[in-house]
């Protein structure tokens, strides 16, 4: 019999927003458009400061458990930076704000999803279960598992991030960690390719120089995804075969004995191969 295995994401926390302003304040300070969370949606969201450079990333849900709550899940360290910036507009809104961190927080693989628990409805991206939600986005094949228990009957838990990783590098996707908050645009981390980032909604904090840079910028930042067989880290510079700057490594994660790189290419960048 195969033994199924949970990813434990174990930097993973929630900041809380309860009350009826709680919509309302952060539809005007975040990326996303909180008119498309509801209770069978969540949505990929950022938060930006007034130079339009990326405090902090989250997923945005609603509180299985409360009427007028939502949750945003992202790094535990981010979310403090997140509090703090929402604390400035929130005496302008009926709600109150709290970190949550009675979840734990699961990379459970779709195909085993399905199997052993049949109410699943793939066509929800947050779907609430008797004793966990889950969180979908960009066609992943991991889904991300919310349970207030440490453990999920049938499974056993690894604390190999790899498979997590690899699977947030194919669908490019980077969530702010703090060695990068306010260092990065919201285009050269892709969140203009990944649905982080709503054009059609309304303003919120750094919306200007966001838009102006996406519908005017002669050429937007490439977002790839390279192996190599070179041992390489986070934010390492990436270069051509020349030796001229290319831009940087978001992310990594290794794979039998290679290395898969999520890519963010500066303007120089038109093609050509590189030093990997």
């Amino acid at each position: 019999m195969k033994i199924k295995s949970l990813i434990e994401i174990d930097y993973l926390s929630i900041l809380e927003i309860n009350g009826k302003g709680s919509s309302d304040l952060l539809q005007g300070q975040i990326t996303s458009d909180m008119e498309k969370v509801s209770g069978n949606s969540c949505a990929l969201g950022a938060i930006c400061n007034i130079k339009g450079r990326v405090i902090s990333s989250f997923i945005v849900s609603k509180n299985p458990s409360k009427e007028d709550s939502f949750f945003l899940i992202s790094h535990y360290q981010v979310l403090q930076n997140t509090k703090e910036v929402l604390e400035k507009y929130r005496p302008f809104y009926k709600c109150s704000m709290e970190i949550n961190n009675e979840y734990n927080f699961f990379g459970m693989k779709e195909e085993d999803l399905t199997t052993d628990f049949p109410e699943t409805d793939l066509n929800y991206s947050f779907q609430n279960y008797e004793s966990f939600f889950r969180l979908h986005y960009l066609n992943k094949r991991f889904h991300l598992i919310a349970s207030k228990s440490t453990e999920i009957e049938g499974y056993t838990i690894s604390s190999d991030m790899d498979p997590w990783k690899l699977d947030e590098i194919k669908c490019q996707n980077l969530d702010v960690n703090p060695d990068i908050i306010e260092k990065y645009t919201p285009h050269e981390l892709g969140y203009h390719l990944t649905s982080r980032i709503d054009f059609e909604k309304g303003c919120y904090t750094g919306q200007e120089i966001v838009a102006r840079m996406h519908y005017r910028a002669k050429k937007l930042p490439t977002i790839s995804v390279k192996t190599t067989k070179k041992r390489v880290k986070p934010f390492d510079e990436v270069f051509d075969l020349e030796g001229k700057s290319m831009g940087v490594i978001l992310s990594n994660a290794r794979s039998d004995d290679s290395t898969s790189c999520l890519l963010s290419l500066n303007k120089n960048f038109s093609d050509q191969e590189l030093d990997l």
